[in-house]
Order: C-alpha cells, then structure tokens, then sequence
C-alpha cells in the first residue's frame, strides 16, 4: 500500500518538479553552483507541493495505526489531536499538523457504520443547516491569524487558541458544505456523457490535472 501510494503521488510530484526546474534554469538564469541548485529545488520540492507531502505522511501515519485492529479508530482519534497540537514550526510541519485531522475525519467516515449513517441520514437538513450558518459565521470571523500559513498551528494565548479553532471549525463546517453540493451536484449531472467523463476519467488523474 504505501508503495502504491508513493508511485501515486510523490513520483509524479518529483518527476514535474524536476521538468519545471530544468524549464527555469533554461529560460531565465544558469544556477551559480551545485550546492545552490540542490537547495532551490529542495525548496520547490518541499514547500510548492506541500499538500502532496501532507497527504503521503497523513496516509503513513494511519496506515501505520490501523494495526492496532479493534482500537485503531480510537488510536486514530486521539492520534488527530496530538498531531494538531505538537508544538513543531519546521518547514511545512504546521500544514501537515493541520491536513493530518481532517484525514484522519475522511477515513472515520470512510469507514462503514450503520448507526452513525442512519443518525446522519434522519437529520441531514437540520444538519446542513446548522453546518452552513456555521460556515457564514466562521467566515465573517476569519481573519489573517486565522489560516495555518500565519498561526503555524500554535495555541499560545487566548488570541491563538480562538485563531485555531477558528481555523479548524471553520474548514471542517464549510469542508461539509462543499462536499454535501459536490454530492448533490453530481447526483443531478451523473446523467450526462460529459460530466460522467470529467468525474469518472478525468479524476482518476486529479493529481496529474492538477500539476499541469
């Protein structure tokens, strides 16, 4: 499995990385020395295509916690708030920190439960309202500190603390929202040759799309 996952996103990343290295060096100015063109494109590597690197360690870490078997989604759980709060500000650790528990959410709910979709299902209009005013009021609260880019993912004071929170609940309500439209979109579109091309085809190839 991480073999797979590895071939799936960081040989493509490497492989354009290196393409759009090359194509810099090219067209504006020669590096001056080895060293520093090792170091430019580390950078590039690293910092340009952070969520790739995000969600290959999100996908280690649970892969690696999932062996615990019946208290793995319990491992999983506290794991999330662990991460999200270890106090690291190297390189992109603060995006990873922030990415890691809204994986750690998507594969929870991957999981099949009867009870927990039959509770989702019989309150779902109640639910995506209540999700959607907390989306407009986190987005008429959210300000600079409020991304991960600025606050680094650090509680610190009750200024930090309110920032991060912030930040968390207001991803989680409008990540909700989104894919709740996403969902009923393609529910009315799923009839038509082009959109079932587009999601079916096309999107087997996101990252790739994506990169170009």
């Amino acid at each position: 499995g991480v073999s797979e996952r590895a071939m799936q996103l960081l040989l493509p990343m490497l492989f354009w990385c290196a393409l759009v290295e090359i194509a810099k060096l090219a067209v504006f100015s020669p590096v001056t020395s080895v060293t520093g063109g090792l170091s430019d494109f580390s950078r590039e590597l690293i910092g340009t295509y952070w969520f790739i690197w995000a969600a290959f360690t999100s996908f280690l870490l649970v892969k690696l916690l999932t062996i615990f078997n019946r208290l793995s989604m319990w491992i999983i759980c506290a794991s999330a708030i662990a991460v999200a709060f270890v106090p690291v500000t190297l390189s992109i650790a603060p995006l990873v920190r922030f990415t890691y528990p809204f994986f750690c959410l998507g594969f929870l709910f991957a999981q099949s439960n009867e009870w927990r979709t039959s509770i989702v299902l019989a309150h779902k209009s109640l639910l995506m309202l209540l999700l959607f005013t907390a989306t407009c009021l986190c987005f008429l609260a959210w300000g600079k500190e409020t991304y991960a880019y600025n606050n680094f993912v650090l509680i610190y004071d009750i200024q930090s603390g309110r920032e991060v929170l912030l930040m968390f609940a207001g991803s989680a309500a409008a990540s909700a929202v989104a894919m709740q439209f996403v969902i009923q979109c393609w529910r009315i579109c799923c009839s038509s040759r082009v959109a079932r091309f587009v999601a079916l085809e096309l999107g087997q190839s996101t990252l790739l799309l994506y990169l170009v």
